[in-house]
């Protein structure tokens, strides 16, 4: 398997298709607003502050993919919701996120590609792992369904 065919299964497992876990699309799928600014804890992020999380990262990675500039570094508080995107506006914006990375690396020729394959590689990770804290945090609050995760 070439890092192409790799790094598009990576982006599609991450994004909206379960494999060995569940993809990101698939924990928040259903999330209404109020759960998705939910706190367990004043010291944790809600699910909305970790899609705004994920929004930063894996957009101002495509645009450095792309060849794009970026607004100036905000790391301090990536968590942030910048763009003042309502629940429902995030969710479809890094829906578009993830599908142009999924483009972009089938698109992309194998050179580029090589030079990029392992941040493409740690932003899918990355993802992955966020997920994984949605769904964390979905079962405290009593939202997820287990008829939604991986069997098998």
């Amino acid at each position: 398997m070439r890092a192409k065919e790799v790094l598009v299964a990576q982006l599609k497992a991450c994004h909206n298709e379960n494999t060995w876990f569940v993809s990101l699309l698939n924990s928040i799928k259903g999330l209404t607003e109020e759960q998705a600014v939910w706190k367990p804890t004043e010291t944790t992020n809600s699910i909305f502050e970790i899609i705004n999380h994920l929004i930063y990262y894996n957009q101002r990675y495509l645009n450095r993919f792309k060849d794009l500039d970026n607004p100036p570094k905000d790391e301090d508080n990536t968590f942030h919701n910048h763009e003042k995107l309502t629940w429902n506006e995030a969710v479809k914006r890094i829906n578009d996120i993830m599908f142009e990375w999924k483009i972009v690396v089938q698109e992309s020729d194998d050179k580029i590609l090589n030079q990029w394959a392992s941040s493409i590689a740690h932003l899918t990770i990355h993802t992955t792992y966020h997920a994984g804290q949605i769904l964390y945090i979905r079962k405290l609050q009593g939202s997820w369904n287990p008829e939604d995760g991986v069997i098998g």
